[in-house]
């Protein structure tokens, strides 16, 4: 973002003028919006509740490999799960804290793609890592921001 965004008494064009330029405008716009908080958000409010949806994202990606690798039988696509299983739930656990108590996310932008690379380009969770990848990258882009320019 070229200018400094000024805390105004309407979060909502505060979530615009933010999101203009974003990475990701159109998923930093959906995902600030839906949260409740951000109603009554300043610029420093909208960061943790991006960081809390990028958390919820990695859980429900999380969960859901940990739920479709119980019952995959082949040795090898199994390590692939438990490859992206360990990066999701040890490096995102670690980091997403980290990222709400300093304001940092850009260690969890890289997860996905390493996950991805497992499959060799023909991965079943390519929509899902890449979900969680956006987000991410929209999250730090918002917190980069913040550090820049407060």
């Amino acid at each position: 973002l070229s200018q400094p965004i000024r805390s105004t008494t309407g979060s909502n064009k505060l979530i615009q003028v933010l999101c203009k330029s974003n990475i990701y405008p159109s998923l930093c716009d959906s995902t600030l919006n839906l949260d409740p908080r951000s109603k009554n958000s300043n610029l420093r409010g909208l960061a943790p509740i991006s960081i809390d949806a990028t958390s919820k994202k990695v859980n429900e990606l999380l969960n859901y490999l940990i739920f479709v690798s119980k019952n995959i039988k082949d040795r090898e696509d199994l390590k692939k799960y438990k490859t992206c299983i360990d990066e999701y739930g040890t490096r995102a656990r670690r980091f997403l804290p980290a990222a709400l108590a300093d304001l940092k996310a850009a260690n969890v932008v890289s997860i996905p793609d390493h996950c991805e690379a497992q499959f060799a380009g023909i991965s079943p969770l390519t929509g899902r890592n890449k979900a969680v990848h956006d987000i991410a990258y929209m999250t730090a882009d918002i917190i980069k921001y913040l550090f820049v320019n407060n």
